[in-house]
């Protein structure tokens, strides 16, 4: 017997099957059993054999279209005799109201169009596996509890109320423990979908909204309150965007997954930020916060939004452990090494000392989830740094963040994205304007780019879709396009390859085309690359990296004199 369950494959179509049982067979090895029906009535053969035999099937990929017993009347009968087959359904001719059907009456796992994705697919197909082997455990495990606790109850009704009582509180837990475990599957469900928003509907307005602040600065003097409140702005702009991206890498970190990009970081601006955003809820409990005066600014070789998150949580933490009417010290040192001491009052209680940064660790705090530790001990050593604690009765805490030193920065102050930067020096050793097409379903992202564009040397059209992209690189055949992926009417890659049909046809040079995009990770970057973009550009980007592009593209266009 397969301990963790059997593949059963159903599909009119014998091409189909024998390719998905190559595919997977490749993808998973010899540890599954992999086996195949043309129809729903011998799927419903091949079950009811294999039950009689005591084994199971774990998961179950049925085409929707199929001569007598169609897909969704086969998941339904399947999910009644074996309520624990994870179900999937694979098809190009699904109607919605057999995909709704099957969602309410055979708990549908996912549902994949032909021609199918490999890749998608054999995912799909292993988060259904360890789905199936989740509850199978849990099943086990809620087995085993029931035994014990009936075995238990012989014995209870021999001993005092007090021991009733016990029996009580441990059937409470597993209650609970059943509840968490449930909404914790349904979360590794829609993992994917919470990507999608986050990098596309949250990450893409929270970028344009940060650099507004700076575009409202150019070339104007604000008076001390309006500082305040951009500075505000950004601060909070900041800390939404630092939850977004932590929420987005964290799993990649502890998977071994996560690549990081070290840039130069000033730790200084990002002490004095989130100093001044928790500055009213230290104020309310009479908590100074004390950060040095007039010392030079501390640069380290990291990333800015994981060094946000850590500074944001360890200061947060330290007002709300210090005592009322006392100071949270914040130390930063240069050196080799980049030194970050915060230091309150306050001492970790005695039972946490131990395993302060582990995961879920923590004191009771109300809406405390334990991660804010973890999740900075984690970001440190992500970067090559590290995360210490020091905590008595006598001293208070403690914490010590160390980075790595960045390389000499000039005086000036370095750009970080769109928007935070210097102006750029005008090319004069231009034969003619560039002629650039920037491509994005965002206005503010418009205005944003656009003010990298007013250099004489270059000549700026913008589209809205990739529709009125293919227009547009038509009507001027534009040197350099710039476009984002995710839009309405029209996707970037789909506009990618028309307009690259389009320029062959035509016989006309090809445009430099850039894929600008919040899917930042080289697996996309790659992605794009194969797909046909000549380079790609994450939101938000530097100018450096914006400058390397552009001169990728002089290169390739021969613009240049």
């Amino acid at each position: 017997m397969k301990d963790s369950g059997i593949i059963l494959c159903v599909d009119d179509d014998t091409t189909v099957l024998m390719a998905l049982r190559t595919l997977l067979e490749h993808a998973l090895g010899s540890q599954y059993l992999i086996e195949i029906a043309e129809s729903g009535e011998e799927a419903l053969e091949i079950l009811e054999d294999l039950q009689k035999d005591g084994e199971t099937i774990g998961v179950v990929i049925s085409d929707f279209l199929m001569p007598g017993m169609r897909g969704d009347e086969l998941l339904i009968e399947m999910h009644r005799r074996s309520p624990r087959t994870v179900t999937i359904m694979l098809t190009g001719q699904s109607d919605f109201d057999g995909v709704k059907k099957a969602i309410n009456q055979a708990n549908l796992y996912r549902f994949l169009e032909k021609p199918f994705n490999h890749e998608d697919i054999v995912l799909t197909v292993r988060s259904a596996l360890q789905a199936y082997s989740h509850e199978r455990l849990l099943n086990l495990q809620n087995d085993q509890l029931r035994h014990l606790n009936a075995d238990l109850n012989v014995t209870l009704k021999k001993l005092q109320e007090s021991e009733r009582f016990l029996e009580e509180r441990v059937a409470l837990r597993t209650r609970e423990l059943d509840e968490k475990n449930q909404a914790l599957q349904q979360a590794l469900r829609t993992l994917e979908d919470v990507e999608r928003i986050s990098r596309h509907d949250l990450k893409t307005p929270l970028v344009s909204i940060a650099a507004a602040p700076t575009l409202l600065r150019a070339g104007r003097t604000m008076s001390k309150h309006e500082e305040d409140i951009l500075c505000m702005i950004e601060s909070a702009t900041n800390r939404a965007l630092s939850m977004v991206n932590l929420s987005l890498d964290l799993f990649r970190m502890e998977s071994g997954s996560y690549v990081f990009r070290p840039s130069s970081v000033d730790m200084t601006n990002i002490v004095a930020s989130v100093a001044m955003g928790l500055a009213a809820h230290a104020h309310s409990k009479s908590v100074n916060i004390h950060i040095p005066d007039d010392e030079p600014h501390v640069f380290a070789e990291a990333d800015d939004s994981l060094c946000y998150s850590i500074i944001g949580n360890l200061l947060k933490n330290a007002v709300e452990a210090a005592p009322e009417h006392s100071t949270v010290m914040v130390t930063l040192i240069d050196g080799p090494q980049i030194l970050l001491a915060i230091h309150n009052q306050g001492a970790v209680p005695a039972e946490m000392r131990a395993n302060f940064f582990d995961k879920y660790a923590t004191a009771g705090k109300v809406g405390g989830t334990g991660l804010g530790t973890y999740s900075s001990h984690l970001l440190a050593k992500v970067q090559g740094g590290s995360l210490g604690m020091h905590t008595s009765d006598e001293d208070g805490t403690t914490l010590t963040l160390k980075l790595h030193r960045a390389k000499p920065q000039s005086t000036q102050k370095q750009d970080k994205e769109f928007g935070q930067a210097h102006p750029r020096p005008t090319n004069t050793n231009v034969a003619r304007a560039i002629n650039v097409l920037l491509v994005d379903d965002d206005d503010f992202n418009h205005m944003v780019m656009s003010d990298n564009f007013r250099a004489p040397e270059f000549k700026l059209d913008v589209a809205i879709n990739g529709r009125m992209a293919i227009e547009r690189a038509q009507a001027s055949c534009p040197d350099l396009i710039i476009m984002d992926i995710e839009m309405p009417v029209m996707g970037g890659v789909e506009a990618m390859l028309a307009i690259r049909e389009q320029q062959t046809r035509a016989g006309q040079k090809p445009s430099f085309i850039v894929a600008y995009s919040g899917h930042d990770d080289d697996r996309s970057r790659q992605r794009f690359l194969e797909l046909g973009f000549d380079a790609c550009l994450g939101k938000p980007c530097s100018h450096s990296e914006l400058d390397s592009v552009l001169e990728q593209a002089r290169q390739q266009t021969a613009v240049m004199q």
